[in-house]
């Protein structure tokens, strides 16, 4: 099944050629854009350093990488994604595939901890190299050489998402986020690759089931790889959706029967926070060194859009429902692929009202910053010959790279931090009975298990959803052999229910 030839070029508005304005606007803009890639690439240099140095330590960089670090040792086990309530309890909060990939690079790093933070590390970049190819792929046009502006145009940008503070920070740490992020952007990739074209298709909905198999709310990449397929080519799109259908429903099932029905219940029965705007602040505000790109995205968005609908009628008879339809059946590749950035753009956009949720952080934004990304990009490539306008625009961008952060972690870490944590650790491995912490690193770092994560266990039995009371009279009668805290808010916080601080400030003095 293949979908409509594509139009002539002579059919279509193009945009104008490639090549820069002649006079001082196309010095200027070769100049910037050189200035760009250089600064880019120092600032990619210093990401590249931060993943190696994550990679090599030993301990916490995030609250959130114990309690991963312990799911993907469970999976696959008799224990993964467990209905029980009883102690220990640990909520697996994501589907199994990070988890597998995490215990496939133990063959590369045999430190589970340094596996999954090389997995994220892997994902930033397969991340970049996609954004890059994204932009290509929509500057392309039948009968027109690209100009060397744009491959660095798209160097550019696929240095840029990697520069980000989100990608920066997260691509250093265990956690799902970036290897969901990379399947969709993937996904993506092929997807506008495909043009319509069922097999293409189909493995872009593949490697989108793997996306969310990694991380259950990535929806949007794949929604929006269908709906402009279904465009292109109707037929195709819809058997190739159902042949990702059968493999994501196959492997549902799957998981549903080895887990006796506690694998939905686990990532989503479980996955219900308190929503309140307050939270947004945590979602945003870390994010501010990205202030001035995100402003560029929405503009660059507007543009892409606008430009979708300049184009001149395909067949004037027909109503303005009727000419977009046909245009997209008879669309080239550039025209898809902006087609499905802007689809994915908008669909992300709606999700970014979960950063109203509890326990919300800027990770929320890693979906909308990759493809706002391209979306930038591909302004500037409808910039390119532009002169003085191209120019202005890269000039804005130089200031915003320089405002990114270079280093998230110290070139060297103080030898008596690292003391400490190995003292916590050799005491925990010590203990006679089992111990709670809320760096729960350092309890797998000495081999010992997580009886329950804080955070989860705290937003539960708040909401009614788990019965803290067996914990409580746990810590009560000393079944701990001691309590490890990172803050000491009284009356409880977000890692303790005031029923849990008063028992643990009752039978663990704080020392």
């Amino acid at each position: 099944m293949r979908p409509a030839e594509t139009l002539n070029p002579s059919d279509v508005v193009m945009r104008s050629d490639s090549r820069l304005a002649c006079g001082t606007g196309r010095w200027i803009g070769l100049v910037l854009l050189g200035a760009l890639l250089a600064l880019l690439s120092v600032h990619a240099a210093g990401v590249f350093l931060d993943f190696m140095a994550s990679i090599r330590y030993p301990f916490q960089w995030d609250y959130g990488e114990g309690i991963v670090w312990q799911q993907a040792a469970l999976i696959p086990g008799p224990l993964m994604y467990s209905n029980s309530q009883s102690l220990p309890f640990i909520v697996f909060h994501y589907p199994p595939l990070f988890y597998l990939l995490a215990r496939a690079a133990l063959w590369i790093q045999p430190d589970f901890l340094s596996a999954g933070r090389l997995v994220s590390s892997l994902s930033a970049v397969l991340i970049a190299i996609a954004v890059a190819g994204l932009v290509w792929i929509s500057a392309r046009r039948p009968g027109r050489a690209i100009a060397a502006a744009e491959f660095a145009i798209a160097l550019a940008t696929g240095l840029l998402v990697l520069c980000l503070h989100a990608v920066h920070n997260w691509g250093m740490l265990m956690r799902v986020d970036m290897a969901a992020i990379a399947f969709g952007m993937m996904g993506l990739v092929v997807g506008a690759w495909a043009n319509g074209r069922f097999w293409g298709t189909a493995m872009a909905l593949l490697i989108c089931v793997a996306s969310v198999f990694t991380k259950q709310t990535q929806l949007p990449v794949g929604v929006a790889v269908f709906l402009v397929a279904l465009l292109r080519n109707p037929c195709g799109a819809l058997c190739a959706a159902a042949l990702a259908g059968v493999f994501g429903l196959g492997a549902l099932g799957l998981m549903q029967g080895l887990t006796e029905g506690g694998f939905l219940h686990n990532i989503i029965g479980y996955n219900i926070n308190s929503f309140s705007p307050r939270h947004a602040y945590w979602v945003f505000w870390p994010e501010r060194s990205s202030f001035l790109f995100m402003a560029l995205m929405l503009i660059a968005a507007g543009a892409t859009l606008l430009g979708l609908f300049q184009r001149r009628p395909t067949d004037p008879r027909l109503p303005a429902i009727g000419q977009f339809l046909l245009r997209f059946r008879l669309a080239d590749r550039a025209m898809t692929s902006r087609a499905m950035l802007l689809v994915h753009f908008a669909l992300a956009s709606l999700m970014l009202f979960t950063a109203l949720k509890s326990g919300a952080f800027f990770n929320y934004l890693l979906d909308w910053l990759c493809v706002g990304c391209v979306l930038m990009g591909v302004l500037l490539c409808d910039l390119v010959g532009t002169g003085w306008r191209f120019s202005l625009v890269t000039a804005l961008l130089i200031p915003g790279v320089l405002n990114l952060p270079f280093r998230e972690i110290p070139v060297r870490i103080p030898q008596q931090q690292l003391d400490r944590q190995a003292a916590l650790v050799d005491r925990i491995a010590a203990a006679k009975k089992p111990v709670a912490s809320e760096d729960m690193t350092l309890l797998m770092r000495a081999g010992r298990p997580v009886i329950f994560e804080p955070a989860i266990v705290t937003e539960l039995a708040s909401r009614g959803r788990w019965d803290q009371e067996p914990l409580v009279n746990m810590i009560r009668s000393g079944g701990f052999a001691f309590m490890i805290t990172t803050e000491d808010t009284p009356g409880g916080s977000f890692h303790r229910t005031p029923a849990v601080d008063a028992a643990m400030r009752e039978a663990y003095p704080r020392v």
